[in-house]
């Protein structure tokens, strides 16, 4: 029973994040009616268009932004529009998009894991079990008929979702974080084409489009004051490090440094971020590869950065950092 009581507790965590986006935790309003046409199409053209320069936010992508159909729409008839306005520039299109492409990802596994676990729970025999057993028992049947509701919800979303639109998926997260979802950001500079590791073979351009967008990503959100990105750098920059942004910025003992004292200077003596001590050994450690004057220089960088980008701000300020891949409705 111990297992099943584990199974059932993952599987409530799973699908409690498609819960927690239907109920109405995403940006922007109803839309009047879902957009129709061109579908598998436009999926195609997302990945053309992420390959080019980053679009810049118009005025009027910004006000068209206001104006995203409501969840739930299915995604088949409105997939068109918003890739065309994702390309466009329109941010809030791109985020609406990348969302809900993952979603319905994540659906079909969702799915077939919840009848799984009833198909489990209906064969057990209830008359040998204890009291304590049996109420159990019916609290994972109730969450399991729970979860099942909340999926009908993913299914009105993605039936009918063409394989050509799922597969834009990582095109479509890459084209959020180069119009500023911080979320998007942090996922795609830490997974990048990983994220959706079976498109790969399939796209392995995409692994250039990551190389060249990494460093403009990251630049972005030293520039915004992103304690998450700095984060990545630290993880990324480690002796060691063998992820895809370790590869696409190199082992540059200067740059390990600089973004190594800025997470420091973040951290301060908060443990619930990292060991303070372990921090100023790490430094010690990468300061032994720098001249004196490197170390001067890019300890003079990172104190301007933290006034400036970061407006002094510890990194806790705004609330623990996330795992990279969990979005707000999750």
């Amino acid at each position: 029973m111990r297992g099943r009581n584990i199974a059932a507790a993952i599987m409530l965590a799973a699908v409690a994040a498609a819960a927690g986006y239907f109920g109405g935790r995403v940006q922007g309003a109803p839309a009047a009616a879902p957009a129709t046409g061109g579908v598998d199409t436009a999926a195609v053209s997302s990945e053309a268009a992420n390959s080019q320069a980053k679009p810049a936010p118009t005025l009027a992508a910004n006000a068209a932004a206001q104006k995203l159909p409501a969840p739930r729409t299915p995604l088949k008839y409105v997939f068109a529009d918003l890739q065309a306005r994702a390309n466009a520039g329109d941010a809030a299109a791109a985020t609406r998009l990348y969302r809900d492409l993952n979603l319905c990802r994540r659906y079909e596994r969702l799915d077939r894991d919840n009848a799984r676990l009833s198909d489990e729970l209906l064969s057990q025999a209830v008359d040998t079990m204890t009291p304590q057993q049996l109420k159990n028992y019916r609290a994972q049947l109730d969450a399991v008929e729970s979860r099942g509701q909340n999926l009908g919800g993913l299914r009105a979303l993605c039936d009918g979702a063409s394989a050509d639109m799922l597969d834009s998926l990582v095109p479509n997260l890459q084209r959020a974080a180069q119009l500023g979802d911080a979320y998007a950001r942090a996922c795609y500079l830490d997974r990048g084409p990983n994220y959706d590791p079976a498109s790969l073979l399939d796209h392995p351009q995409r692994l250039g489009d990551y190389r060249r967008s990494a460093q403009q990503m990251i630049d972005t959100g030293i520039e915004n004051g992103d304690w998450q990105v700095v984060s990545l750098l630290r993880g990324a920059y480690e002796p060691g490090a063998a992820n895809l942004l370790s590869a696409a910025v190199g082992k540059e003992a200067y740059q390990r440094y600089r973004y190594l004292k800025l997470f420091r200077l973040g951290a301060g003596s908060d443990r619930s971020i990292a060991d303070p001590g372990q921090l100023d050994q790490d430094l010690r450690a990468a300061s032994m590869k720098l001249s004196a004057a490197q170390i001067t220089q890019a300890d003079a960088w990172a104190e301007q950065t933290f006034t400036r980008n970061f407006q002094g701000k510890p990194i806790g300020a705004d609330g623990p950092l996330w795992d990279p891949c969990v979005f707000p409705y999750e």
